[in-house]
């Protein structure tokens, strides 16, 4: 740790939250009575936007996206799963950049949290209550069909928390019962964000991060099959 990251770590905190909190409480008003689509394009994606800036001018992080044929095929082949390796906060935002809806998978408590509640539930995402494994599966599969109705791509966090770089944690049991009950295809995704944004960590380390779209999963696999391929699709190349 250099006294260098230390300090642009502490100016991108200043810099990005400060002008961050600013502008969602300001644009609070409009996003209750806005839709979904207005908030996710004129809302979210300038918030990733800003970020992406703060980090590239700031700390120094810049990011890659290989695979861009399989971004091609989820656009054409739209509502498909999404499931991305979970490593920092990173990944809440860059998907922003990439699709023009989505359906965000995200844990109940997030709901309660001041201005950020409102927009989570603005944006439509789908919150799952941890605690109770059953009811979170049968609230899953149930808003995953508004989302399939409403013709959106949903986005998972499948290990279902963030883990330490190039660590693998146990992929939850969601995605697959998403998978099988909607009978759409999965996009694994793979992301290395945590060698620059740690899980909780304050440090922003320069370097390069790699967002890696995965080859389809078509719908028909047994849970065993599913997790074979899902599992093999996110190792690290």
């Amino acid at each position: 740790m250099s006294v260098f990251t230390i300090f642009r770590s502490t100016i991108f905190c200043l810099v990005f939250w400060s002008v961050f909190c600013i502008y969602i409480t300001l644009m609070l008003p409009i996003a209750y009575f806005a839709s979904q689509q207005f908030v996710f394009k004129y809302i979210y994606r300038p918030c990733t936007q800003y970020l992406f800036l703060c980090l590239k001018y700031i700390c120094g992080i810049h990011y890659k996206i290989e695979s861009k044929d399989n971004i091609k095929y989820i656009k054409e082949h739209t509502p498909v799963i999404i499931g991305c390796n979970h490593q920092s906060a990173w990944e809440t935002f860059v998907f922003s950049l990439l699709f023009d809806e989505l359906s965000i998978v995200i844990k109940k408590e997030l709901l309660n949290l001041p201005i950020a509640g409102t927009y989570f539930h603005r944006l439509g995402c789908i919150p799952i209550d941890r605690s109770s494994p059953i009811n979170a599966i049968k609230s899953l599969l149930h808003s995953g069909e508004i989302s399939v109705a409403r013709n959106q791509n949903i986005l998972i966090f499948p290990n279902g928390t963030r883990s330490i770089d190039d660590v693998h944690t146990e992929y939850k049991s969601g995605i697959y019962a998403m998978y099988k009950h909607l009978n759409i295809p999965v996009v694994p995704v793979h992301v290395n964000s945590g060698k620059c944004w740690g899980r909780k960590s304050f440090l922003k380390y320069p370097g390069t991060i790699k967002l890696e779209f995965k080859k389809p999963i078509a719908p028909g696999l047994t849970k065993e099959e599913f997790f074979k391929d899902f599992c093999h699709s996110m190792e690290i190349n």
